[in-house]
């Protein structure tokens, strides 16, 4: 089998390749486009999650300080 040197990390991959087995780079002109494209659609849907979880955390924290207060007010 023919082989080439991966144009991202030189290592030797075969001639048919689409994609790098050793960096995961792709080779292939239009399988990079379609993977550009996915990455841009899946950031807005990160951030939402890391909204998502602040909040939970912020909302964690509060109760906690009302707790501590209550235990603080009444004496126990």
């Amino acid at each position: 089998m023919e082989t080439k040197n991966c144009p991202y990390c030189s290592e030797s991959i075969l001639e048919t390749a689409k994609k790098c087995k050793f960096c995961g780079e792709f080779i292939d002109e239009e399988l990079r486009k379609e993977r550009k494209k996915e990455e841009n659609k899946k950031q807005p849907v990160q951030e939402i999650i890391v909204q998502k979880k602040n909040s939970g955390l912020v909302t964690f924290i509060l109760v906690l300080v009302a707790i501590i207060l209550l235990v603080a007010l009444l004496g126990v």
